[in-house]
């Protein structure tokens, strides 16, 4: 990719300046809620409930039973998960001793999940965050987004509460950053987050360049 905002950053060129993280599964999907998916499956629930109250099952064939246990069994699953992850970050923010976090800049997520490390077209990123007054510091993510279409401003701070178990999960709380700085910013600005660090720096932009490059 070409022509990046300032501050913006593939995921795969984040990877090479060697800064890991893990993505903030908790918070999108609280953030996400019962998304398009949900409400398409919740639709073909109700023709599926009219069709049969109606008897006209057989427009569907054989597969009206079939289809009604599989679309049931999604939505159950779907609210479920919902459900738990609301769980997960209320239970997580009760901790007394959060890690304090900085707006560092913003990923776009070009890698594919899992093991393949293939490169993909980027359809999401997020903002990223990354650990205060440490020689070592950990990155985190805000919650992930279709787009780049992300509010946030420079020297944004926020707190991140993570699982004392599985360091992978965690949520990020930025609201009192806002509650604070609402008195005095204007909230339709949009502010330039702080520069990366030396590390990044050092990566030439003719590496950058040509490691942006869609695949």
């Amino acid at each position: 990719m070409k022509n990046l905002p300032p501050n913006v950053y593939l995921q795969s060129y984040l990877q090479r300046a060697g800064v890991r993280f893990d993505v903030n599964v908790v918070d999108t999907v609280v953030k996400k809620g019962f998304g398009l998916s949900f409400h398409i499956f919740w639709i073909l629930f109700g023709v599926l409930v009219y069709c049969y109250s109606s008897g006209n099952i057989a427009v569907f064939h054989d597969h009206f039973y079939t289809l009604s246990i599989l679309v049931a069994f999604y939505q159950l699953l779907y609210i479920y998960r919902v459900i738990r992850f609301n769980r997960i970050r209320k239970k997580l923010r009760m901790d007394s001793a959060p890690i304090t976090v900085e707006a560092y800049a913003i990923v776009l997520f070009d890698v594919k999940s899992g093991n393949s490390g293939k490169l993909v077209k980027p359809r999401s990123s997020a903002v990223l965050y990354k650990e205060c007054g440490s020689l070592k510091p950990r990155f985190f993510t805000g919650a992930v987004k279709r787009g780049i279409n992300h509010h946030y401003y420079k020297d944004q701070i926020a707190r991140v509460f993570i699982d004392r178990k599985n360091a992978a999960i965690y949520s990020v709380d930025d609201d009192k950053f806002y509650q604070m700085a609402s008195a005095r910013i204007n909230r339709n600005k949009r502010y330039a987050i702080g520069e990366l660090s030396t590390k990044l720096d050092k990566v030439s932009a003719s590496s950058q360049k040509r490691k942006s490059e869609p695949v």
